[in-house]
C-alpha cells in the first residue's frame, strides 16, 4: 500500500477542506494518508482505517523536535509522495528531499507581490527570505499553485520552470443556503478580507464614496481585520461615509456566506492576489464580482459574463461596474453560479485526484 503525507492545517476552512476530500479520494483507491496539522492543537481526529492523524511538536514547526518528529515518521512510513503547505513547508521539503521521496510537492497560495506589499521587513530580510523560499522550492520535484498568474509570478520571482507547476484551484462546497433573487437581497456590496494594504481597502473607500453620489443608500460590508482596520475607520469618517459603511471583524464562514447571499454584489479590490478564493465564495452564492485584475481573478472572472474588473485608480470605475450589473443582475447572478458549479464545487475533486495521483 503506497503511502501519502499532507502537511496543511487544521480541518474547517476551505483551504484545508479541500484536502480532506482529496486524502478521501486517496483512501478510496487503497492509499494510506497521512495528515500532519500545524497549529499545535490537540484535539485532532483519531487514526481511522487507512487516515492516521498528527500535529507538530511546535506551534510553529522550526525547532528540532519537529525534525525529529518528521524524521521518524518518514523512516518508518516510506511516503511516494509529501505536500506540503503553509508553516510546514521548510522541513517537509528539506526532510523529503533528503529521504529521497520520489515525489516532493508544495502548493504555493501567495504572490510575490503581496507578501512585499504586507511585509514589514526590510529590505535585506525579504532578500534572505527570497534566497531561502527559492532554495527550499528547488528542493520539490513539482510545485502546485491555485491560478495562471500565479504560475506566471512563482516562476518568474524563483525561476522556476514553468513545466515544474501545475495550476489546481481550491474547491468549495456548494452553498446550503437558498437562493435569493435581486429583490430579495439588500442593497449592499460586500467586501472579505484581511485589513492588511495588499487588499485595497483604503482606495476602495475613495471609490464607494464617488459611488455614494448615484446610489446614496448602497451599503459597503467589510468583513475581516487587520492593522489598518483603526486607520480605515478613520477614513470612513474623514470621507462622511460612516452611515454607508459596516465593519465586521472576523466572522464564522457560515455568517459570510449570509451576508453574501444577501448582497447584490461582491467585491474584491485587491493590489495583488494569487487567487481569490472570497470571489469562489461570492459565486457560490450567486453573487457576481467586481474586482481588480489581479494574478488569481483573471482565471475566475470573466468580464461581462460573471463580473466585471475596476481600476484603483479610475475615480468612477466602481460606479460604472455597479450600474453596469445592477442593470443587468439576474443574467450576471446566474452565470455567477454557473462558473461556480463547473470550476470550483468541491464535487469536482475527482478530477483533480486523476490529475494529482499521478505524483503518487
Amino acid at each position: 500500500m503506497k503511502t501519502i503525507i499532507i502537511c496543511t492545517s487544521k480541518f474547517g476552512n476551505p483551504v484545508t477542506d479541500y484536502y480532506k476530500n482529496l486524502g478521501n479520494c486517496f483512501v478510496k483507491n487503497s492509499y494510506k494518508v497521512i495528515y500532519i496539522f500545524d497549529g499545535l492543537f490537540n484535539d485532532y481526529p483519531k487514526k481511522n482505517g487507512n487516515f492516521q492523524y498528527f500535529t507538530w511538536k511546535n506551534k510553529r514547526p522550526t525547532k528540532i523536535s519537529d525534525f525529529i518528529f518528521f524524521y521518524k515518521i518518514l523512516k518508518r512510513e516510506k511516503p511516494t509522495l509529501c505536500i506540503s503547505n503553509f508553516g510546514s513547508t521548510n522541513i517537509v521539503s528539506i526532510l523529503s528531499f533528503l529521504f529521497r521521496v520520489k515525489n516532493r510537492i508544495n502548493y504555493i497560495h501567495t504572490t510575490s507581490t503581496q507578501l512585499l506589499i504586507d511585509s514589514k521587513k526590510k529590505f535585506l530580510k525579504n532578500k534572505f527570505l527570497h534566497f531561502r523560499k527559492k532554495w527550499i522550492y528547488s528542493l520539490n520535484t513539482h510545485l502546485f499553485t491555485n491560478s495562471t498568474g500565479n504560475k506566471d509570478d512563482s516562476s518568474n520571482y524563483y525561476n522556476i520552470p514553468k513545466k515544474k507547476i501545475s495550476i489546481f484551484p481550491l474547491l468549495i462546497k456548494k452553498s446550503e443556503l437558498k437562493y435569493k433573487q435581486f429583490q430579495e437581497r439588500e442593497n449592499q456590496i460586500t467586501i472579505v478580507g484581511r485589513l492588511h494594504p495588499s487588499k485595497g481597502h483604503r482606495e476602495l473607500m475613495y471609490l464607494f464614496k464617488e459611488c455614494l453620489k448615484e446610489r446614496p443608500k448602497l451599503k459597503l460590508k467589510i468583513i475581516g481585520d487587520g492593522f489598518l482596520k483603526q486607520d480605515l475607520i478613520v477614513l470612513a469618517k474623514d470621507l462622511n461615509i460612516t452611515e454607508n459603511v459596516t465593519f465586521y471583524g472576523n466572522i464564522p464562514n457560515e455568517r459570510i456566506s449570509e451576508i453574501f447571499s444577501s448582497s447584490l454584489i461582491g467585491i474584491s479590490s485587491s493590489i495583488d492576489e494569487a487567487y481569490g478564493l472570497v470571489n469562489i465564495e461570492s459565486f457560490k452564492e450567486g453573487t457576481p464580482i467586481i474586482c481588480t485584475k489581479t494574478a488569481g481573478s483573471i482565471d475566475i472572472v470573466n468580464e461581462r459574463y460573471n463580473g466585471l474588473f475596476i481600476r484603483l485608480d479610475e475615480k468612477v470605475s466602481l460606479s460604472r461596474s455597479v450600474d453596469e450589473i445592477i442593470n443587468n443582475w439576474t443574467p450576471f447572478s446566474q452565470n455567477a453560479l454557473k462558473t461556480f458549479n463547473d470550476k470550483y464545487n468541491i464535487e469536482n475533486i475527482e478530477k483533480h485526484y486523476l490529475e494529482i495521483k499521478k505524483f503518487a
